[in-house]
């Protein structure tokens, strides 16, 4: 049973949010959900790239993971965020000198972010959930919102709020 805003009367038992969450899936969405124990999972490999060009030839990679822990004794759910990113480039100059550099790193905690990259090369590769397309450009979009807000209105809707944490749970949605 519904108010007049739509919002449960009572909120959904843990299962029943989760399979809110869980519905939202789709072959088209660069993420997916997933039930976890206490709560649900949300990852999105958004970048997994690799190219060739004149000068350099290299891969991203990048993920990015959100764990909301579902409280049922209050109806509340928090997050956990952790970005992950990886890159290998090889460059060579015109003396014959070969160059390698790489980088990795790895994010936890709150966050808000947009981030786009684009390139091109003689080759190059992007995989995502439709598969591994060829050509001579590259790149990525990814931003958390569009990971974040449909589960928030799915969890919103089935009676659950975020716990806040302060000031940066307020800026950062859990």
């Amino acid at each position: 049973m519904s108010d007049a805003t739509g919002t449960p009367a009572s909120p959904a038992s843990v299962p029943d949010a989760q399979a809110r969450v869980l519905a939202l899936n789709s072959p088209e969405l660069p993420f997916v959900y997933e039930a976890t124990p206490d709560g649900i999972r949300a990852t999105w490999k958004y970048a997994d790239v690799k190219w060739a060009a004149l000068a350099a030839a290299g891969t991203i990679s990048a993920t990015y993971e959100l764990r909301v822990t579902l409280d049922p004794s209050d109806a509340t759910w928090t997050f956990d965020e952790t970005e992950d990113t990886s890159g290998l480039t090889v460059t060579g100059d015109r003396d014959g000198s070969i160059g390698l550099s790489g980088s990795a790193s790895t994010f936890k905690g709150r966050q808000k972010k947009v981030s786009f990259q684009f390139g091109v090369g003689t080759a190059a590769s992007t995989t995502d959930r439709q598969g591994t397309h060829e050509g001579h450009l590259y790149g990525y979009s990814f931003t958390t919102d569009e990971l974040k807000q449909p589960l928030i209105d799915a969890l919103t809707a089935a009676g659950w709020s975020a716990r806040r944490r302060g000031f940066f749970g307020k800026l950062f949605g859990g």
